[in-house]
């Protein structure tokens, strides 16, 4: 159990000596620098400077009797509220580690993924850009696999006012009728001629292309010429497909 909590402890920022002083400190109660030391095996003056980093972080109090220095561990949920403090924190830099990301990102790249999951990531990421998507090629496969994780991407995308069209193939007819209840949502099919198990989704300068066959395998392309031209591409599809 120790070394569970341990590992626990180190994984949010404090040292092993901490961390045994600490322990050592919540099973025997309140002592002295020097009584804890000797009942741990610590060396008396790495015991008090522990201690005093301890008590400036909150994690353990100093007491004063007879005028002696007596140390007490606080109650573990400090730990937690330590934990919150960071995550505080980390979410007030994250949006500026992004911006450093997003200025140091080429023009023009190209990224392989893999699975299911990676395409979720995908769908969530586009909708940072806050343009319209374009999909065609989605067969019924598609849908029946992520059918968990769209929903909640749906109501973000519809509660921001982004556009999303689709084409997809025509065995998905059921689905299409669904999405073309939903508000800022565009669906058509296309004959069986063109069915395909691939999707191509466009939004900005993005292109996107996942392969639906296991180990279903996702392409993503930044490029400002070639977005356009599969969007334009897109629309002469758009023009072809049926309304149902």
């Amino acid at each position: 159990m120790d070394e569970e909590i341990i590992n626990n402890l180190k994984e949010i920022g404090f040292s092993l000596h901490e961390i045994r002083v600490y322990l050592l400190l919540s099973k025997i109660g309140i002592s002295t620098a020097y009584n804890l030391a000797k009942k741990g095996g610590f060396f008396k003056s790495n015991t008090y400077e522990i201690l005093k980093r301890l008590a400036s972080k909150g994690i353990v109090s100093e007491r004063k009797f007879s005028g002696k220095i007596y140390y007490e561990a606080n109650d573990p949920n400090i730990f937690l509220h330590i934990l919150n403090n960071k995550q505080e924190k980390l979410k007030e830099i994250v949006p500026e580690i992004r911006s450093l990301q997003k200025e140091s990102l080429p023009e023009s790249s190209s990224e392989l993924y893999n699975g299911i999951n990676a395409f979720i990531n995908i769908l969530y990421q586009l909708l940072e850009k806050k343009e319209p998507i374009y999909v065609y090629g989605a067969p019924k496969r598609a849908y029946e696999l992520m059918k968990l994780h769209l929903s909640d991407f749906h109501k973000k995308r519809i509660k921001n006012k982004i556009k999303m069209y689709h084409i997809y193939n025509f065995e998905a007819i059921k689905r299409v009728k669904e999405l073309k209840k939903m508000k800022n949502t565009y669906a058509r099919t296309l004959p069986e001629l063109f069915h395909s198990d691939a999707s191509t989704l466009i939004c900005s300068n993005y292109v996107v292309i996942a392969v639906w066959n296991p180990p279903f395998k996702i392409i993503k392309i930044k490029e400002n010429s070639l977005a356009d031209a599969y969007k334009k591409y897109f629309k002469i599809l758009w023009k072809e497909a049926k309304f149902n």
